[in-house]
């Protein structure tokens, strides 16, 4: 943890990280020979369980996100994609073409109590770990777009909000 912050908001829940070498799923994005690269680990952040928690709680009040069978009532625009038969590199063309800035943080939780936040780049990297049989929630601090996973192979993209912006605390 960088600082000691009473109160976790997505504005500084950055500052409750923990080393990426003691998270329990560092293996989703290590190599084949189990390294992970020096410049892959700066777009990596892996969150203490308290403020993974904050991520999880924050996602269940947010009725738009996560909420595939209404993704259409909650964004002005909205894009579907199977990948049931889809290579690795058909998805990541698919979330590439999304147009989410490489260098965009964004959150992914993963259960309760692990969370991460990465780069868009990571996402698309390492999205074969990422979204390989459970439900899966992308989204960054703006909440103007969404990315959900459906565990039969489904991806669901939201973006340009419609309704309020976040503001800043649960």
């Amino acid at each position: 943890m960088k600082n000691k912050i009473s109160e976790i908001t997505l504005d500084n829940v950055e500052d409750f990280c923990v080393p990426l070498e003691s998270h329990p799923l560092n293996w989703k994005f290590e190599d084949e020979g189990g390294y992970i690269s020096e410049e892959f680990k700066d777009q990596i952040i892996p969150l203490d369980s308290k403020a993974a928690k904050f991520l999880w709680d924050f996602e269940s009040t947010q009725r738009h996100l996560g909420n595939i069978p209404k993704i259409k009532d909650y964004y002005k625009s909205t894009l579907e994609f199977y990948s049931g038969s889809s290579t690795n590199q058909e998805v990541k063309k698919w979330l590439y073409n999304l147009g989410v800035a490489f260098d965009q943080k964004v959150f992914w939780v993963d259960q309760p109590q692990w969370g991460f936040i990465l780069t868009w780049k990571m996402i698309i990297k390492f999205s074969d770990d990422l979204f390989f049989g459970s439900d899966a929630v992308i989204w960054d601090r703006t909440l103007n777009w969404c990315l959900n996973y459906d565990h039969n192979d489904a991806f669901y993209f939201g973006k340009d909000r419609i309704g309020n912006t976040y503001s800043g605390t649960i």
